[in-house]
């Protein structure tokens, strides 16, 4: 078995929802032991994504997707920070540790004597990470952010929407994954530092600015010409014409786009038209793009007649840039994520096999950074990791009786509407749970029958 790139390095992870637990996932995939952190008074809330099972409310905390594909590989220690000898917990732990990773807003970790100052006091050379909304100082230091609201905060949807539309904001909050994987860039770049100089440090990461160097082409726009970047939908500044166009089928689209006049000439003898060529609107990229909706048409009734692969397949081959829209069930079956192996298969408990996708996209030459195990269930380490600290069987016994840790929430959470999202029948969701709802011909091309 080839020897992983962070085999040996201890990471205690603090973070919640998608950022913090993204940027950890990829540690844990590249070899890192990482011990997450939750406490039974709040759960991580991507948790109780999921509708309650029906025997009650064990099996509720284990079995959302949400957690399920941010956390492999993980193992977990649940511990109320409230309680002194919780805290004690952290710090034997933390001196074991080479990185601390959070998102908490900044006074929390402070207001538990976990902050970084206090952590290097017990592990000099340790290093710490935040992954906050909006830093650790500046005026808006202590305001909670999700990506909800960082995405337009950052400037990003002021350029995303349709000309003469609103500001939009993208399907999946893009300030989430792009910070985690920049944070796991970040403390990859102090782990290093580290190994160089001896010395641990700090890192501040904001979401908020971690997003603005997308929006560096419209700074620049502004800088050079006074004007504010306009909202365009699919439409390029240079490339015509370039959309996503309407395919053969429910819901089905493909995006097209040509960068110069020889690409186009290329696109319209695939679809059968080399006359657009000869087209005084259609001449040049300029013309293109002032008659784009004309254009657009007629494309749109060679793609509306045809499959998006198809579309994508003969495009390509002629040498146009496009590609199918493809959803959530097309990524699952498409036969290029299969053989390039872009999807892990763990045995999750209470929910069985399941695919989940790779974090770390990058295909290694003497390595493989995949899934290592399936996320863990509340507190399911709490027993392993304590001993590996020095703990006694009794002196666990004593910490479960007196609440310090815990494999249990204290506080009921709401159930959540994923099964709705799923489009199954309520009955049908409580019988056979997420992944026995999926059709028995499915499961068989996964590759993960029971």
């Amino acid at each position: 078995m080839s020897v992983l790139p962070l085999e040996g390095v201890r990471i205690i992870d603090f973070a919640q929802v998608f950022a913090g637990p993204a940027c950890t996932r990829i540690l844990a995939d590249l070899g890192a032991d990482v011990i997450r952190f939750e406490s039974p008074n709040r759960l991580d809330v991507t948790r109780n994504l999921i509708i309650t099972d029906n025997d009650g409310m064990d099996h509720t905390w284990h079995r959302a997707s949400y957690f399920i594909i941010r956390n492999a590989s993980k193992r977990e220690l649940v511990v109320d920070l409230a309680k002194e000898e919780a805290r004690e917990i952290i710090r034997k732990l933390a001196a074991t540790a080479d990185v601390v990773v959070e998102s908490f807003t900044p006074r929390v970790m402070a207001n538990f004597g976990l902050h970084y100052e206090a952590l290097k006091e017990i592990k000099p050379d340790i290093i710490m990470c935040s992954l906050s909304g909006y830093g650790q100082y500046g005026p808006m230091r202590d305001y909670a952010g999700y990506g909800m609201g960082l995405e337009p905060a950052s400037g990003v949807a002021s350029i995303t929407g349709y000309k003469d539309g609103p500001p939009m904001r993208s399907g999946l909050s893009f300030t989430d994954p792009y910070s985690g994987f920049l944070g796991a860039g970040a403390i990859l770049t102090a782990l290093q530092y580290r190994r160089r100089s001896g010395k641990g440090q700090y890192i501040d990461l904001s979401e908020q600015e971690a997003a603005i160097p997308i929006m560096g082409a419209a700074l620049a726009e502004y800088q050079m010409t006074g004007r504010v970047k306009e909202r365009m939908g699919d439409r390029s500044d240079w490339a015509a014409p370039q959309g996503c166009y309407r395919c053969a089928g429910d819901d089905r689209w493909a995006v097209i786009s040509c960068t110069d006049d020889a690409e186009f000439g290329r696109m319209a003898d695939a679809m059968g038209h080399r006359e657009w060529t000869d087209d005084p609107r259609f001449a040049t990229v300029l013309a293109r793009r002032q008659n784009h909706d004309a254009l657009d048409a007629l494309i749109t009734a060679w793609t509306s007649t045809r499959d998006h692969y198809d579309v994508m397949r003969t495009l390509q081959e002629a040498g146009v840039r496009a590609a199918p829209v493809l959803d959530g069930k097309e990524i699952l079956f498409d036969p290029h994520f299969k053989a390039r192996g872009q999807f892990d298969t763990v045995d999750q408990p209470l929910l069985g096999k399941r695919l989940i996708p790779r974090h770390v996209a990058a295909k290694f030459g003497r390595f493989e950074a995949k899934a290592r195990s399936h996320a863990p269930l509340l507190g399911e380490h709490n027993a392993e990791v304590l001993k590996e600290l020095g703990y006694s069987d009794d002196e666990i016994a004593k910490l479960q009786e007196d609440g310090s840790i815990a494999d249990k929430p204290n506080l009921p959470v709401p159930p959540a509407l994923i099964g709705a999202a799923l489009r199954l029948p309520y009955d049908r969701y409580l019988e056979h749970g997420i992944l026995q709802a999926i059709e028995p011909d499915y499961r068989e091309q996964l590759g993960i029958a029971d």
